[in-house]
């Protein structure tokens, strides 16, 4: 069964073309056709003169300067669109763009350039350009993806200047299928699903931002497809399958008919499983799978309840501290989350630590550079630097526990001495408000060593969770937001099935739940109730066709199949 819903086939031009099949690799799930439509490139076409009269040198400054508070003003708006409609977390990586501009006007490459007599939309690409080739050139992962945030930046800038659409989005018709040779986040914020059907690009890590952003506005997208834009045009048919990882240009009409009827089966079948959802999720051979939801602060609680979920297994508190000066106080904490968690006083809440260093900062710590952050001071091993801060968190968490089935989930555990060290410091808390009963404390696995040192974490545990995107990246030595070792980021690799595997076995028999995007894919899902996970927590819209694949297994009958 596939696992997103779909858009309706309508009707497509036919073609004289012959029948091309590619294949690609999923980004997104889901089914989609259109007709094609090949994004342009400002950074490549440019029509402006480039060449200037001296006496023009300071209005080109100042029209610089005027494109860049424009773009300030639009980046300020995608995070807020993020923020509302999408994931909170995700907004900020438009303000981490907003702190690149400031760094690039302030550096007077600009009118050096403007010196030379070039124009500012000239001047824009040389001085981005540079930029670009520096973080292109850092041996860290991370920091080298930030390449890819400099071209976007220069992009819209571009746009400001040249009053052209960029992403040739303002003309490209609704229901298209977009095709284009890269894709930066801004330019997903600007998609909907209205006026795409689909995504096909060339290059494109599972783990960047675009993305994220992707999978999250529930766009079916296929990426990995060398020399794509030299196959495919404008007006051509398309049938995009990111389920088999397959794209079919002018498709001949027994391929055509084939297609429409998934869409049609699949339709009906979406139908069934929604209003199925809230029943449990129950195998043939009787056993009770619990499916949560993954959520974000201010981040849809409505669709946890209208998609069924048995409960919030990941509950990100990150946004509430993002856009701070300063660190919010207990109180401010703890009024917050009773707020947002209300409406799910029937269901259990996951509430996890903020999860932040790395490559996720907030504005009020200011953290010393790490030339590698993916393995520096995060998670956990922050807030045990910062006592005061998980203090606040677990004061507040303590309280809202009182009243409500609140669990708390500890981030990036990679010691048995840090879940130790937080659940000494949360009795200690605890004793200090004179409170007795105590939420459940659980740890998040997420790396290698925690995996096979599980016996020794769930000592101090009530549960564990595993976070299989993190685990994916540091068991196969793969940035999961590093498109070219993307063929190396395989979470069903037999290394991460074995580390799955001893961490069931070795939890002492207290529950574990699976997050992360392996547990919301249907092909996978058998293989993880066959390891022995009976706790899944997905995205909200992913519900309803889990629990319905569940309910068609037979667990005994999987042993030996895989």
């Amino acid at each position: 069964m596939d696992s997103k819903p779909v858009a309706s086939a309508g009707s497509l031009p036919q073609s004289s073309r012959t029948q091309l099949s590619l294949k690609g690799t999923r980004i997104s799930p889901g089914l989609a056709c259109g007709t094609v439509w090949v994004a342009g490139d400002i950074l490549e076409s440019s029509a402006e003169t480039s060449r200037i009269e001296p006496h023009q040198v300071e209005a080109e400054m100042e029209r610089i300067r005027w494109a860049f508070v424009q773009v300030e003003r639009e980046l300020e708006e995608s995070a807020r669109r993020v923020s509302e409609q999408i994931d909170p977390s995700l907004a900020e990586i438009f303000r981490a763009h907003q702190l690149m501009l400031e760094s690039l006007l302030s550096s007077n490459e600009f009118e050096r350039e403007l010196r030379g007599l070039t124009s500012a939309a000239e001047a824009v690409k040389r001085v981005f350009r540079k930029w670009e080739a520096k973080f292109a050139a850092i041996q860290d992962e991370t920091l080298r993806e930030r390449a890819d945030d400099i071209l976007d930046l220069a992009r819209r800038v571009l746009r400001q200047l040249e009053g052209a659409d960029a992403f040739g989005l303002a003309t490209m018709p609704a229901g298209s299928v977009l095709i284009t040779q890269r894709l930066l986040p801004s330019e997903v914020v600007a998609i909907s699903t209205r006026d795409v059907k689909a995504i096909v690009v060339e290059s494109l890590g599972q783990g960047s931002h675009a993305a994220l952003l992707t999978r999250e506005k529930g766009i079916p997208t296929l990426a990995g497809l060398s020399g794509l834009l030299s196959q495919i045009h404008s007006g051509d048919e398309a049938l995009v399958d990111a389920f088999r990882e397959a794209l079919i240009i002018s498709p001949n009409p027994e391929t055509r008919r084939d297609f429409e009827q998934r869409l049609e089966n699949y339709r009906a079948s979406l139908l069934t499983c929604k209003g199925e959802c809230g029943k449990p999720a129950i195998t043939r051979d009787g056993q009770t799978i619990s499916v949560e939801a993954n959520l974000a602060a201010h981040a849809g609680i409505d669709t946890v309840i209208e998609n069924g979920a048995d409960g919030v297994g990941l509950f990100r508190i990150e946004e509430l501290y993002f856009a701070r000066e300063l660190p919010p106080s207990d109180e401010e904490l703890f009024s917050e989350l009773q707020h947002l968690v209300a409406p799910l006083r029937e269901k259990p809440v996951t509430i996890r630590l903020l999860d932040i260093g790395g490559d996720k900062a907030i504005p009020f710590l200011r953290l010393p550079f790490e030339s590698n952050p993916l393995l520096g001071k995060r998670g956990v091993r922050l807030l045990l630097d910062y006592p005061q801060l998980a203090r606040t968190q677990l004061k507040s968490l303590l309280r809202l526990s009182q009243a409500q089935d609140i669990r708390i989930l500890v981030p990036m555990v990679t010691l048995e001495r840090d879940m130790q060290q937080i659940r000494d410091l949360l009795v200690a808390v605890a004793h200090e408000m004179r409170i007795e009963k105590l939420p459940l404390l659980g740890a998040m696995i997420e790396t290698p060593a925690a995996a096979l040192t599980v016996g020794q974490i769930v000592r101090h545990a009530d549960f564990l969770s595993v976070g299989t995107n993190d685990l994916t990246q540091y068991t196969l030595v793969a940035g999961r937001d590093n498109a070219t070792v993307s063929d190396y980021y395989e979470d069903t690799h037999p290394s991460m099935l074995r580390l799955l595997g001893i961490i069931v076995a070795e939890a002492s028999g207290k529950p574990v739940t699976i997050c992360g995007e392996m547990a919301g894919r249907e092909e996978v899902i058998p293989t993880l109730l066959e390891l022995g996970f009976r706790a899944f927590s997905i995205s909200p819209p992913l519900i309803p066709t889990t629990k319905e694949l569940i309910r068609s297994i037979d667990i005994r009958n999987l042993r030996g199949q895989r």
